[in-house]
């Protein structure tokens, strides 16, 4: 399936030193009317994959977007300032790039890399991982199946039926807590993944894959499985 991927990468005079949380708060407020922006309808969470992600690499904020989310970022505007935490940063330089991606089953097993830590627990398989967690490949099984329900959670989200069996193999290991509102703690891992499954760059999989975490990259850089078809 072809999918339209937009990228925008926004430079302030002053480095992003957190996650993309409040890259994500700040558009949710300036748009307060599109969901999509901040995964709310009212006061109510919408329990669906996100088609627009915030991360911070190297300070700097991206924000990407796949079918829906791609068309909005297509029209968003140069803007002056990002605030962070209350504070206004100056936008220095603001670049957009979009293009068409073939998403979905591939014939070809790629690698890709978890460039910021995937959280792909939640309370109720959080339990499960505690059980096995002294046994290795018990938890690769586990984490592994974990893994394929993320794949066809944000395939339902772009509207892809998966008619095939998705393999994965997954090498990675704890990387540690991280804090969540209210005291919430989650464990995150790090790593790589095989899989018969073509993903865009710079997406991200798994819990707050909106505010940053998850977010995966092709291993096989200038190979043709990697690249926009």
């Amino acid at each position: 399936m072809k999918i339209e991927k937009s990228e925008i990468w926004i430079t302030c005079d002053k480095p992003i030193e957190s996650d993309g949380t409040p890259v994500r708060g700040f558009f949710g407020n300036l748009y307060r009317n599109r969901p999509e922006f901040h995964g709310h309808r009212g006061d109510k969470l919408i329990y669906k994959h996100p088609l627009i992600q915030y991360k911070v690499f190297g300070g700097s904020a991206l924000i990407v977007g796949l079918k829906e989310g791609a068309y909005l970022l297509k029209a968003l505007p140069k803007l002056n300032y990002l605030e962070i935490y209350h504070q206004k940063n100056q936008v220095i330089k603001q670049n957009a790039t979009t293009e068409v991606f073939t998403f979905g089953m591939t014939e070809n097993i790629i690698t890709y890399s978890f460039t910021t830590p995937w959280i792909g627990l939640n309370e109720e398989n959080y339990k499960d991982y505690m059980k096995v967690r002294k046994k290795p490949k018990d938890v690769v099984v586990l984490l592994e199946k974990i893994l394929i329900g993320n794949i066809l959670s944000m395939s339902k989200a772009l509207g892809y039926v998966v008619e095939d069996k998705i393999k994965a193999i997954l090498s990675i290991k704890e990387r540690g807590i991280v804090e969540f509102k209210n005291e919430v703690e989650l464990m995150s891992f790090q790593g790589e993944f095989k899989i018969n499954f073509l993903i865009p760059d710079f997406w991200g999989l798994g819990k707050l894959s909106s505010r940053g975490y998850g977010t995966v990259r092709c291993n096989d850089g200038g190979k043709p499985q990697c690249q926009t078809q």
